[in-house]
């Protein structure tokens, strides 16, 4: 089941007049105008597109391709899952964003026909932000057909608690109306089948308008996610839908897809609850603009991977392998997650630089001592964490100059200065001077499989450069 809801009604209708009083209680969305408060943090939200985009262009239109590809493929595997057609594999996501898997390995397997009809979605998504498309009922119905061609029948529920399989209507909007059991009790309630066409036509309407127009690409993606979950126009694959949908927005304006991560559905089901049942858009602008940020960050790491050139390429291969309103409880979680990020930091640097090529020697150490001369404006040294650093050298013959050989990183865990921030934990190299920043869900008080991903591309990506640096004296040897 996906976690799309509406307003809440008490339980399943079993007469005329008790469907009725369910779909009188349909709360119909609200216009775009009533989204134009919404926050985004913009200046952090232009840092990552700015460097996906310088990215993008030093590596070349091949390698984002391919990245892009990848990027598609797991939005379309989590997603399939997130409306509950498989199981969730958060090993299968990274190892397609890894580029273990560039075709499909069965096409005539159900899962992966789910997936790969999924994917084409995206892909006809990503052709419609590309060209400047409106984004349209027209539109929608295509993607919703594409989505679901692989599905002959969905599952209901009778009027009677049986669950059964039924057949799955064609290129028209839900012939009755549908609601979803949630899990707390109750049934999230959507649009009665006899007032979509209408309110479809009103979104057409609002996404058209200027007020929508004004919007940041962050909100726009989760205002059409919310107002489409309302709606739930077709039968089945409606959060699918809302998804690629939302996806044309961010592809428009930083050029990735919308993914949500297996270990990210609680936070996805609440804000979306938030949004469609509170009316707390916020929480769904804030849930969506992170998880573009993160994605942007992957992008930028993973299409980064071949910038460096072929020498670069082929050592990271051998290198891979097959505020004032804060409690100090809330203070005491950002530190707890720094530390655990940079754990998770040196687990990923050991695992980089595991075998480095002949003639470099590399050292590992872990320290409580802070470097010196280093301070951080928007960020605080995060309390009790360890330093890690890491010394890549060749080994230079008798008499050459050292320095000619040497590359060193060093990481520390930092936790933000400001009140409310949504990426408020993270680790510089202070080297480069690079940041990793990453939501405080995604690491406390577990590391999620978000963060480990971002965190392994990023310290690849370091690693990478850091040995191509110093592979002219290296190969010297």
């Amino acid at each position: 089941m996906s976690a799309e809801a509406g307003a809440v009604f008490a339980r399943v209708p079993r007469t005329a007049e008790e469907l009725a009083a369910l779909e009188a209680s349909y709360r119909p969305f609200d216009g775009a105008g009533a989204w134009n408060g919404m926050h985004v943090d913009a200046p952090r939200w232009d840092r990552f597109a700015h460097l996906l985009s310088r990215r993008r262009a030093e590596a070349g239109a091949d390698a984002w391709a391919d990245t892009y590809d990848r990027l598609l493929r797991a939005a379309a595997l989590d997603s399939s899952a997130l409306d509950g057609l498989f199981p969730a594999n958060p090993e299968l996501t990274a190892t397609v964003l890894g580029g273990a898997i560039s075709e499909p390995s069965a096409i005539d397997d159900p899962v992966e026909l789910v997936v790969e009809c999924h994917r084409r979605a995206l892909v006809l998504a990503g052709e419609a932000a590309a060209g400047g498309r409106g984004v349209d009922p027209n539109l929608m119905a295509v993607l919703q057909d594409v989505i679901t061609e692989a599905q002959a029948t969905y599952t209901v529920s009778t009027d009677r608690g049986e669950v059964v399989e039924v057949e799955l209507p064609r290129r028209r909007y839900k012939p009755v109306s549908n609601y979803l059991p949630m899990p707390g009790g109750g049934l999230a309630v959507f649009a009665p089948a006899a007032v979509v066409a209408a309110e479809m036509a009103r979104l057409d309407g609002e996404l058209g308008s200027a007020a929508f127009g004004a919007l940041h690409p962050a909100v726009q993606a989760a205002y059409a996610h919310y107002a489409l979950t309302a709606i739930h126009p077709f039968a089945d694959g409606n959060g699918r839908l809302a998804r690629t949908v939302a996806s044309i927005f961010l592809m428009r304006a930083a050029g990735v897809p919308l993914v949500v991560f297996a270990e990210q559905w609680p936070a996805y089901y609440q804000a979306l609850r938030l949004a469609t049942q509170d009316g707390d858009g916020q929480a769904l602008a804030d849930f969506i603009c992170v998880a573009a940020m993160s994605v942007m960050d992957l992008a930028a790491n993973l299409v980064a991977r071949p910038a460096a050139g072929a020498l670069a390429a082929d050592l990271l291969a051998r290198m891979t392998g097959p505020g004032d309103a804060r409690t100090a409880v809330e203070e005491a979680a950002r530190d707890e997650a720094a530390r655990a990020l940079i754990e998770t930091l040196a687990i990923e640097l050991r695992e980089a630089l595991f075998s480095p090529p002949r003639g470099v020697r590399i050292a590992i150490t872990a320290s409580r001592t802070l470097p010196a001369g280093h301070a951080e404006a928007a960020y605080r040294f995060a309390e009790g964490q360890t330093v890690i650093r890491a010394a890549v050298r060749a080994t230079v013959p008798p008499g050459a100059t050292p320095a000619a050989g040497a590359a060193d990183l060093e990481f520390v865990a930092l936790v933000s200065r400001q009140p409310g921030d949504i990426l408020p934990v993270a680790i510089r190299e202070t080297t480069t001077g690079e940041l990793l920043e990453v939501p405080l869900d995604d690491v406390y008080p577990l590391v999620l499989e978000p963060a480990v991903l971002r965190t392994r591309l990023w310290v690849q990506r370091l690693a990478a450069e850091a040995l191509s640096r110093i592979a002219p004296a290296a190969a010297g040897q």
